[in-house]
Order: C-alpha cells, then structure tokens, then sequence
C-alpha cells in the first residue's frame, strides 16, 4: 500500500507501511515542513500497517534533526502493535512522545 500522509492543524497522520523508500517520502516531506513551522508539529503513527527497520531509523534521524533545530516535534504512536516490536528492536522507541495528544 502506498503511504498517505494528511495533515490538520500540525498533526501529520500516516496511514500505510513505512519502509525504506515510503519513509524517505515521509522524512523528505517533515524536513520541508519542520523549518516553517513555529509551533508543535505532531506526526502520528497510529495507523501504520507495517514498518521495516531502516524505517524506525529514518524516523530516529528525523527526530534527532528536529531536536539539533530546536523544532517541537511530537512522534506518537506507542499504542500501535506493529510499530512497538520494530522501535523496540532498533531501539529507537525512545522518539515516541510518551503521551497521547
């Protein structure tokens, strides 16, 4: 499946599988985004289907490009079953938001 990627007022929801290529579109999309945003930027992940573990990196190095910004970005999807696993393996969970927004 193809990603999709929707945004309302600053939060970014995926929806689909998140892999190497998917998630180039994805960190090429929020590193445009980031810059111009002056507020918090939340890119939800509950709706990913699957990820891969270049993936969980590619978002690990989004969140640290954010943070060497000082950009407010929120990753949350620490409820999704398929994310989880592949975080935690890489060990890149760490980057989800520990709250729900």
């Amino acid at each position: 499946m193809a990603l999709q990627i929707t945004e309302v007022s600053g939060t970014f929801s995926v929806t689909g599988e998140l892999n190497h290529s998917t998630a180039n579109i994805l960190y090429r999309h929020m590193e445009r985004v980031i810059p111009t945003r002056n507020d918090r930027i939340v890119l939800n992940l509950e709706r990913v289907r699957h990820i891969d573990e270049s993936a969980a990196y590619r978002l690990q190095e989004l969140y640290l490009n954010a943070v060497r910004s000082n950009s407010a970005l929120a990753i949350i999807g620490q409820e999704n079953k398929v994310l989880l696993p592949v975080m935690s393996k890489t060990k890149t969970e760490y980057i989800l938001s520990p709250d729900r927004i």
